[in-house]
């Protein structure tokens, strides 16, 4: 057996290195009531795990990241909504790594999977690039219904700007979202009036009381687009 973060012989699915090696990820204020969770810090064998499932396709590498998300889910969620991904890159690379984590928490915890997010059929790639270098990025609900407590997945939370425009299109109603792996710079500001700051861990489990007790609106509402054209935000996807 292979390592599925370095590709190492391993006992595991992991390696005893890589296990050692992954790092809890705290939790962060995102903006319009929005908190993100995650299993890991996204480095090390967690970022090596995330691309091995959004550019190779090994629906394998999902297996902890998955494990430590059920961890990371508080009681009171009563369902997933997996953020998709843009359209011509699941074609692309065969896998919608948002909708494999959520199938694997639902999985995990009985808890239903709700497809009441669409995305475009593509957006440029924003990895590398400045904030003005950007394109949007956009979401339309769908025609399912989305329960109060519904929780947000997806695979990398970073600036936060994918995550703000699910949660935007759903017009604010889940206050969780829920990835494999956080990215030390999503922490962009100083406090409420600058964006997403970094949360402490709860001591113990989470509860749902506590975690919207957190919320920061450091976002500009202003800049949510027509909700008759869809919802946009300056984004990335999902890098």
């Amino acid at each position: 057996m292979l390592c599925l973060a370095c590709t190492m012989p391993s006992t595991g699915p992991l390696c005893e290195r890589c296990r050692l090696e992954l790092r809890p990820a705290p939790e962060i204020t995102v903006g319009l009531g929005l908190i993100g969770v995650a299993g890991y810090v996204h480095e090390g064998p967690a970022r090596l795990l995330v691309h091995a499932l959004k550019y190779r396709g090994v629906v394998a590498a999902a297996g902890p990241l998955i494990e430590a998300m059920t961890d990371r889910l508080p009681s009171s969620a009563t369902a997933l909504v997996p953020v998709p991904r843009a359209r011509l890159r699941v074609l692309r690379h065969g896998v919608d790594p948002a909708l494999v984590l959520a199938s694997g928490v639902a999985a995990r915890t009985g808890l239903p999977v709700i497809p009441a997010l669409r995305s475009r059929w593509w957006w440029r790639r924003h990895a590398g690039r400045s904030r003005s270098e950007r394109a949007p990025v956009s979401f339309e609900p769908t025609s399912e219904a989305v329960p109060g407590g519904a929780v947000l997945v997806d695979d990398v939370l970073t600036t936060g700007a994918t995550v703000l425009a699910a949660s935007v299109a759903l017009r604010g109603l889940p206050t969780l979202a829920l990835t494999g792996t956080i990215a030390s710079r999503v922490k962009r500001g100083d406090g409420p009036s600058g964006g997403a700051v970094t949360v402490h861990p709860s001591s113990g489990p989470n509860d749902r009381n506590t975690l919207r007790a957190r919320m920061i609106d450091g976002v500009d509402l202003s800049r949510v687009r027509d909700p008759g054209r869809g919802h946009e935000r300056d984004g990335e996807e999902h890098e």
